[in-house]
């Protein structure tokens, strides 16, 4: 009697988990109907699915009205409904496996006359069959008409066997696998007919639906291995587990209810009951989704933890070329198989095992592509909902990388402008310096003649080695520190001669700061506004002294002054805005160096009476890069 029970619960479960699968399958393939419908393989396919729904759902509803409404009309009806809908599947079987072996077969057109004849007799059989259930015909050879479905499976099975023993079909890995597990369960099905006919019982009778079952199972799982896992595998296991769990609950669990007498009639002693199993799905559901996906499918990360892991690998990137790579290497790590990112034009000729369309806004960008995975583990559509996932997050973080590129793309050109325009100026610069510092130098020069004339020689030797300094300096944009210096020691001479005891020079220069290159012209400027501002208000005692040292990596070089200091209103920050206070000079050391360097080099001042220092700061290793670059960078010393 429990044998029996548990047959009866077994066949139910299969039954309710067969009719739910192949009508989900069945709205998928309708929802494909453009494709699924055509005369290839997928159509036949699709209508087996049909056939099986048919016959699972018949099956069920037959299986709950017998035990609990055994109605004769609605048993006699389903009973021969079920009949004529299991017949078709003996002759589908062999169709399938015959139309992906015909072009591969001999004897083509005996093939095109068998199967038509087993169709013809599967149907007979099934019609003669259903009428028997029926009470319709009582001939009396008709008693073992019981045995009919059972031979024509295993005609069909047999039949099945000769094609693929026959077929000359090169066969790849997974195809043979495939075959492999066909033969076995045609080789099932004489099994079964053998036993139906020497021992027939109720669990002989049930084989034939498991073998129809594991056909389409082997057969779905090597044609349409997305669908496969994720209604068998995933949803299938939690729907069949869930299925055993209520049926064992409701036929073992009521008797032990009957003997406390609870009333089941109440509503909430049936939902409370329940409350177990509705808190255990998620966390069962989890637990088996996992289990598959690490175990079977060898996914290493989740898709939450797939996509933060792309987006740390892809975000640091700065080039195209760079995030190609980056991608790449993350989608290869995420789905453990060869990728490859493409962008432009070239993706479009460009297939693999699984792709993506790489899209920004409507605008095709280019594709990510996944080749074979080890073990042929097969992309099913979780995998290819988060390779669209990620690729929408590359399409982002491109199109930032292209507008970062752009972006500096265009601060070069500007800082190409601006160095341009700084050459420009710095010509202007020396034309501005020229006139008035010549005309000064001049007319002390006139003055020390008669009186002192080998100070006057001095001075003109002085003047000599500025101008020449002004023109080497035309032609290069970058000098040594020391020659910079010489030429400011050179302008300070002379001003020492113009204004005599009213102004002393100091120099403290670091010998290991000597080398690094420097902008040409930038000192000069600050000795020039350190005389303007400050030893020129002065009657005597002036003092100005020039510094110049490395500290941490930087070139710090100091004019400091001890005049008056600068007048209201001066401000360094506005000298790039043309505050006619700050000087031309100025203004033109601070573009330059905003040009070179950006934000790593600068200009400080502090001013008090009798303390003023101008500071101008560059880093050493970017100077030296600079000047190193650049064909003016070597010395002018002979």
């Amino acid at each position: 009697m429990l044998g029996y029970k548990l047959l009866y619960l077994a066949s139910l479960v299969t039954f309710t988990f067969g009719a739910l699968t192949f009508s989900v399958l069945t709205l998928l393939y309708w929802g494909r109907r453009g494709t699924a419908h055509e005369g290839g393989r997928r159509g036949i396919f699709s209508f087996f699915t049909v056939v099986c729904a048919s016959a699972f759902l018949t099956n069920l509803l037959l299986q709950i009205i017998t035990t609990h409404n055994p109605d004769f009309l609605w048993t006699t009806a389903l009973a021969t409904a079920l009949q004529l809908v299991t017949g078709l599947l003996p002759p589908l079987i062999f169709h399938i496996i015959y139309q992906e072996e015909a072009a591969h077969l001999p004897f083509r057109r005996l093939w095109l006359w068998v199967l038509p004849a087993l169709y013809a007799v599967s149907t007979l059989v099934a019609l003669i069959h259903g009428f028997d259930g029926a009470g319709l015909l009582a001939v009396g050879w008709l008693e073992t008409v019981d045995n009919m479905p059972v031979l024509v499976l295993a005609t069909a099975g047999f039949l099945g066997l000769v094609v693929l023993s026959l077929s000359r079909r090169s066969l790849s890995g997974a195809d043979r696998r495939h075959r492999h597990w066909i033969r076995i369960l045609l080789l099932l099905a004489l099994v079964v007919a053998l036993v139906d006919w020497l021992q027939p019982g109720p669990w002989v009778a049930l084989l034939p639906d498991y073998l129809v079952l594991g056909f389409f199972c082997v057969t779905l799982y090597y044609r349409e291995r997305p669908i496969f896992f994720d209604l068998l595998i995933k949803k299938g296991a939690f729907f069949a587990l869930s299925l055993v769990s209520l049926t064992l609950f409701f036929g073992f669990g009521a008797r032990f209810f009957d003997n406390m007498e609870t009333d089941w009639s109440r509503p909430w002693i049936f939902a409370l009951a329940l409350t177990p199993f509705w808190l255990a799905g998620p966390w069962t559901y989890r637990i088996i989704e996992t289990v598959i996906d690490r175990v079977w499918l060898r996914r290493r990360y989740s898709a939450a933890d797939a996509e933060r892991r792309f987006v740390e690998a892809v975000q640091p990137s700065l080039t195209e070329e760079d995030l190609r790579s980056r991608a790449a290497l993350s989608l290869g790590d995420i789905f453990q198989t060869d990728a490859e990112v493409l962008f432009g034009d070239e993706a479009a000729s460009h297939r693999g095992a699984a792709s993506a369309e790489l899209e920004r806004d409507g605008v095709r960008l280019g594709m990510l592509i996944l080749g074979p995975r080890p073990g042929s583990i097969p992309y099913m559509s979780d995998d290819r909902r988060l390779l669209q996932s990620l690729a929408r997050t590359l399409g982002v973080v491109l199109e930032n990388v292209r507008f970062r590129e752009q972006r500096r793309l265009q601060e070069g050109l500007e800082q190409e402008l601006r160095l341009l325009a700084s050459r420009a100026e710095l010509r202007a610069l020396r034309a501005q310096i020229n006139p008035h510092f010549l005309f000064n130098a001049l007319n002390a020069i006139a003055g020390l003649i008669q009186n002192r004339p080998q100070v006057a020689d001095e001075a003109i030797e002085q003047l000599a080695l500025v101008f020449r300094y002004t023109l080497r300096a035309a032609e290069k944009e970058w000098v040594r520190l020391d020659e910079e210096l010489e030429f400011a020691a050179s302008y300070l001479r002379i001003e020492q001669i113009r204004f005599g005891r009213r102004l002393q020079v100091e120099f403290d220069i670091d010998p290991a700061a000597a080398a690094i290159p420097i902008p040409a012209m930038s000192i000069q400027p600050l000795v020039e506004n350190a005389i303007r501002h400050g030893i020129s208000a002065m009657q005597d005692g002036g003092l100005v002294r020039l510094r110049a040292q490395v500290n941490h990596e930087t070139l710090c070089i100091e004019v400091q002054d001890n005049g008056p200091g600068f007048p209201r209103g001066f401000c360094l920050p506005q000298v790039a805005e043309g505050n006619p206070l700050a000087g031309y000079g100025l203004r033109n050391v601070v573009e330059r160096l905003r040009g070179y360097f950006g934000s790593a080099a600068g200009l400080q001042w502090t001013s008090e009476p009798g303390n003023t220092r101008v500071v101008l700061t560059v880093p050493q290793t970017a100077a030296a890069a600079k000047g190193a670059s650049s064909n003016d960078a070597c010395s002018d010393r002979r």
